[in-house]
């Protein structure tokens, strides 16, 4: 209440100065609205607040809408701050607005009119107040705009300017005719290989590739028929080496490839082999089909020398040589190792008529449950029964395939043999034993993978559930969310993922959580050491507890010996393959081992 001779109350005078100061403070127009409403009905003489903000509050009574249709219909046309608008003995209204802006009023329904009285004025003060503060912030607003568009025009301008800088740098590094490096490019790209193989202790090839008798295409055909022709050379070469920024055109018809990162000389054999291949296939120009072979030379670092100049006249010089030898062939300057890749080259060409000629045969490791002592079922390990040289093992001929097309074929070869012949255990009578099969990383990207499981299970028979693919951890790293999606896809066909070689890469603990695999492998480099290395006990210890947290099986490869067995089962491994239990079998063995029963003695302890 006012005091005497409607004097303000200092106390109430103090309320509405902390009202108007806290309005600077409120983060948003409807929370300002809602405080001062609340504030302003604890004023002597009001009986309700509104602070009306066109197009963003509405009334909260009946009364107070009434009101705000007074206070509407009593706006002069000239602005005036703080100026109170008579509506009528039930309230009052002041305007909240600029010379420049209407933002709405503050509008007051009165329960003693002169309880109020002493107060109107500081009313109107906070209307005034309200007014600068929504005007401000119109005006940050507006200014924030102004300067995201200016910070876009100055991205676009700088954009603008990065991408004509990249168009000139392409141009000065690149042949426009390919999109390849050009010579100044790739010198510094050999200076890095070199860098590269220098620190890692690995060889580096440099490749020299002349297109044989390529003037005569230009004659005959004219200049864009050539260019065409370049293009489509360039376009396979990039296809068929493992990265197309080691691919330049250094000349007319001349190509230089770098195959970095080689352990040997001899396992550059298959890229020489299917850079020749890829040249040589038919390209269709004129409605003709022009077949041009190539010729290549090959330098190796550090053999032929450490300067990236030196080794490329040495690889041009084995070129000119090969040329001389009857094109369409390679030779290496060091002429020491032509015989060690040309081996390899034929090797591989071998393994090409392997798989179509049945050569392929597989051999299964058993694998046993440790839980119950059964045969679990058997890992599928492919040898190959050379015509010469007898049966090999896989070492000898895998990482040759794995460096080409051939793991494709061959892993595709071995999925089908392998389900096949669980199947037929299956309709024997050896119901329920599994079959494990090793897929490549080379399989892994290519989507294509999906289709044929499905169609191998189809086309077999075999229960989606007895088939296991074991992929390495290194083959899925690369890619989380593409091998994520493959994952799945798979595992919608109703079979079982395994993760071999598990502690040997460089996979992220976190990253596996999001595979839904079912088991992880110890690899046997880890159960070898299990008795003797605490560290390597330690591995094998957290694989287990790991797998035993996100809901996964664990097999141990290359178990040997009894207190190795022991170990992995007193510490709940689920199942262990090695050759204590067997060496890889053919077919028949193993359907023989099965047949004669479960292992004996493998009921809480492996036999001494």
């Amino acid at each position: 209440m006012a005091g005497e001779g409607d004097q303000p109350s200092a106390t109430v005078m103090g309320r509405l100065l902390v009202i108007q100061q806290a309005i600077d403070a409120l983060p948003d127009d409807a929370r300002l609205a809602d405080f001062v409403r609340r504030a302003l009905g604890g004023i002597p003489g009001i009986a309700d607040a509104h602070v009306h903000l066109e197009g963003r509050t509405t009334a909260p009574t009946g009364a107070i809408a009434a009101l705000l249709e007074r206070c509407g219909g009593g706006a002069g046309p000239v602005p005036v701050p703080n100026l109170q608008r008579n509506i009528g003995r039930e309230g009052h209204c002041f305007p909240i607005r600029t010379p420049d802006q209407h933002f709405g009023c503050l509008v007051v329904q009165i329960a003693d009119e002169q309880a109020l009285r002493p107060y109107r004025d500081f009313l109107g003060n906070i209307s005034s107040t309200i007014s600068r503060v929504l005007a401000t912030r119109v005006y940050q607003a507006r200014l924030e705009q102004l300067n995201e568009e200016l910070r876009q025009a100055r991205d676009q301008l700088e954009l603008r300017v990065a991408e004509r800088t990249r168009q000139l740098e392409y141009h000065a590094t690149h042949d426009l005719l390919t999109g390849l490096a050009n010579r100044p490019l790739m010198i510094d790209r050999l200076h890095a290989a070199i860098s590269h193989a220098r620190r890692d202790a690995r060889v580096l090839v440099v490749v020299y590739l002349d297109l044989d008798s390529f003037s005569f295409m230009n004659t005959g055909l004219g200049i864009a028929c050539g260019d065409a022709f370049l293009r489509e050379t360039a376009h396979r070469l990039c296809r068929v080496v493992p990265d197309c920024d080691a691919v330049a055109r250094i000349g007319s018809d001349e190509f230089v490839i770098l195959l970095s990162g080689l352990e040997s000389v001899e396992r550059s054999g298959h890229w020489l082999h299917e850079m020749l291949a890829a040249v040589r296939e038919p390209v269709r120009l004129e409605g003709k089909d022009v077949v041009v072979t190539g010729s290549i030379g090959a330098s190796v670092y550090p053999f032929d020398g450490e300067d990236p100049e030196l080794l490329l006249r040495r690889a041009n010089s084995a070129m000119h040589r090969a040329k001389r030898s009857g094109k369409d062939s390679v030779q290496f300057y060091a002429s020491t190792r032509d015989a060690a890749v040309a081996g390899r080259m034929e090797l591989e060409a071998e393994l090409r008529e392997a798989i179509p000629g049945g050569q392929l045969v597989l051999h299964y490791q058993p694998k046993l449950d440790l839980q119950t002592g059964a045969w679990y079922g058997a890992e599928a390990l492919v040898r190959w029964q050379h015509p010469k040289r007898g049966l090999l093992p896989p070492g000898e001929f895998i990482p040759l395939a794995e460096e080409s097309s051939l793991i494709v074929i061959l892993g595709e070869y071995v999925l089908a043999q392998a389900c096949r012949q669980a199947a037929h255990w299956h309709r024997s009578g050896l119901a329920g034993k599994s079959v494990a099969v090793n897929v490549a990383a080379r399989q892994l990207r290519d989507r294509r993978i999906v289709d044929v499981v499905a169609t191998v299970l189809r086309d077999t028979g075999l229960h989606p559930g007895c088939l296991e693919l074991e992929i390495t951890e290194s083959s899925i790293m690369h890619d989380l969310e593409y091998a994520s999606s493959l994952i799945h896809e798979l595992k919608a066909l109703g079979i079982r993922i395994s993760i071999d070689d598990f502690g040997t890469g460089y996979s992220s603990l976190s990253a596996l959580r999001y595979f839904r695999v079912d088991k992880l492998k110890i690899d046997r480099s880890f159960v070898k050491e299990i008795e003797s290395d605490q560290s390597a006990a330690a591995v094998a210890l957290a694989v287990i507890s790991f797998a035993r947290t996100l809901g996964m099986q664990v097999n141990a490869e290359g178990v040997e010996t009894p207190g190795q067995a022991n170990f992995l089962q007193q510490h709940g491994c689920d199942e262990i393959q090695g050759y204590l239990l067997s060496r890889p079998l053919p077919a028949a063995q193993l359907e023989a081992l099965y047949r004669a029963g479960n292992p004996p003695g493998w009921h809480g302890k492996a036999p001494e």
